[in-house]
């Protein structure tokens, strides 16, 4: 057996676990439809009407991130080279289109899961940024299936190693301390179109969190089956992802990819809608971090 198909023998086992263990947890039966196509809606979904200020903040902080992210793997690594995937597109809720943009990407994540954010290829390899931009995802099915690897990217507006460092001094002086480090966050409703797309296009994935002092990435194999195991990980509701279910677990199940060197500035954004509402919102800018391509390829390589 090769080593890509006992990753995806193993992944396979994990789903089943991970639905044996959060079915228990009280989670719908139709969030733990592992592997095909997602059930056609019985009612016509509804796009939002409206972007306010905050999701176009959070909105520009996750490019920050993925933009880190894929500048440091192209600069650092000696051997591959990483490149847009997931959907780049900037059309907001309230923009003209934004209906038929929406509902199309509903039904393209129904049929073959969420598109990551970035793949990995090797270095020289022909691939670049453009190639997969405004592509539908059928389309472009044989060049993704050649990449060496997928990274779904997270921001946080936390410093994680600050965060430790406060809580170890806490700890270590008496206080009661509930978490010793941030999350990773993944929303439960997230697992079955993750493991749709890796299903579909047979791909390793990690996940990586970008906090502003250092990245940690997990293997998605490695998520599966922490929650599988039914210990190591909670399960909230934070406000920042609209009450909507989220599995958190330590970043120290993972490994720290990266370390930063000069961290990032901020300026203010200034959108106005169609209608003339004014938003204000401060986005990231720049930013330097070191990638540790070891620990990037002991992620991989779980």
């Amino acid at each position: 057996m090769s080593p890509e198909d006992d990753y995806f023998r193993r992944l396979e086992k994990a789903a089943e676990g991970v639905k044996a263990v959060l079915a228990a947890k009280g989670v719908p039966d139709e969030k733990l439809s592992f592997g095909g196509h997602g059930l056609v809606p019985v009612k016509n979904p509804r796009p939002p009407n409206d972007a306010n200020s905050n999701f176009l903040g959070n909105r520009a902080l996750g490019d920050w991130a993925e933009n880190i992210l894929k500048d440091l793997i192209q600069n650092s690594s000696p051997d591959f080279q990483a490149v847009q995937y997931g959907d780049s597109n900037q059309i907001a809720a309230g923009d003209e289109g934004f209906k038929d943009y929406y509902l199309g990407q509903l039904e393209a994540t129904r049929l073959c899961g969420k598109r990551p954010d970035l793949l990995i290829y090797p270095k020289g390899s022909g691939m670049n940024d453009d190639f997969f931009s405004e592509k539908r995802i059928s389309e472009t099915r044989a060049e993704a299936m050649e990449a060496r690897g997928a990274i779904e990217v997270r921001s946080s507006k936390f410093k994680a190693l600050r965060y430790m460092t406060v809580r170890a001094a806490e700890k270590s002086d008496g206080k009661k301390v509930d978490r010793e480090c941030p999350s990773f966050t993944v929303k439960v409703e997230d697992l079955i179109i993750v493991f749709r797309w890796m299903g579909e296009f047979k791909v390793p994935q990690i996940y990586a969190q970008v906090f502003f002092d250092s990245i940690f990435a997990i293997n998605f194999l490695r998520i599966f089956e922490i929650i599988a195991s039914g210990s190591g990980f909670k399960i909230e509701k934070p406000k920042q992802s609209q009450e909507k279910a989220t599995i958190m677990i330590p970043i120290t199940e993972g490994k720290q990819i990266a370390a930063c060197l000069e961290e990032p500035g901020f300026k203010t954004v200034i959108r106005e809608t169609r209608l003339g509402r004014v938003d204000a919102f401060v986005a990231p800018s720049g930013g330097k971090f070191e990638l540790d391509t070891d620990a990037l390829d002991a992620v991989f390589s779980y």
